[in-house]
């Protein structure tokens, strides 16, 4: 029997050698800034929302072509915030990559659903950002949004700012913290 295994794993690996890849993978490389500074900086204050909170829907439809049912549930009469991300469903709970934290504050006109909502729309009309257009170009099927209702807008305000500064997630372009800002930029965005 183990003269079986051994011939069965050294297939394999031979198999393994040959695998080849036809994706540009230079275009899906991405700078990320995983600061332990910026995280233990975000702990040292006491963070304002319990972010174990956080709800997880699917971007995309399974076929890529439209938004999700998911995202057609989230609140209307909320505000909050959103984090989009990637994940890899190799092995999901280990493979998330945080690609953009953003706001809807709670008005007239503006809401938690019609936030996110928005991304899609100026997306599908060639009008969203470069960098989410590339996020959503490169990984629809595995875009991902994890957002908290949150009532007061000051309160979404200060909890957004908070996790830009100590997440770095590379599709922000602000950061409420100037020299994060900067360094960022000199090592990154030039």
């Amino acid at each position: 029997m183990d003269a079986v295994k051994t011939q069965i794993v050294s297939q394999y690996l031979e198999e393994i050698k040959k695998i080849d890849v036809v994706q540009d993978l230079k275009k899906m490389i991405w700078p990320f800034c995983l600061s332990t500074e910026l995280w233990e900086n975000y702990f040292a204050r006491t963070p304002v929302v319990d972010l174990n909170s956080l709800k997880k829907v699917k971007f995309f439809s399974e076929d890529g072509k439209s938004i999700s049912d998911e995202v057609k549930r989230i609140p209307t009469g909320k505000g909050g915030i959103y984090i989009y991300f990637v994940e890899n469903p190799v092995i999901p709970s280990l493979g998330r990559y945080i690609f953009y934290v953003g706001r809807a504050r709670k008005t007239a006109s503006e809401n938690l659903r019609s936030r996110i909502r928005s991304h899609y729309n100026k997306y599908i009309r060639f009008e969203e950002s470069d960098r989410l257009t590339r996020l959503f170009d490169d990984w629809k099927k595995y875009t991902y949004i994890m957002y908290l209702p949150i009532d007061d807008n000051n309160t979404i305000d200060l909890v957004e700012d908070e996790l830009i500064v100590a997440l770095t997630p590379p599709c922000n372009k602000e950061y409420a913290a100037t020299a994060v800002r900067e360094k960022l930029s000199a090592s990154f965005y030039v």
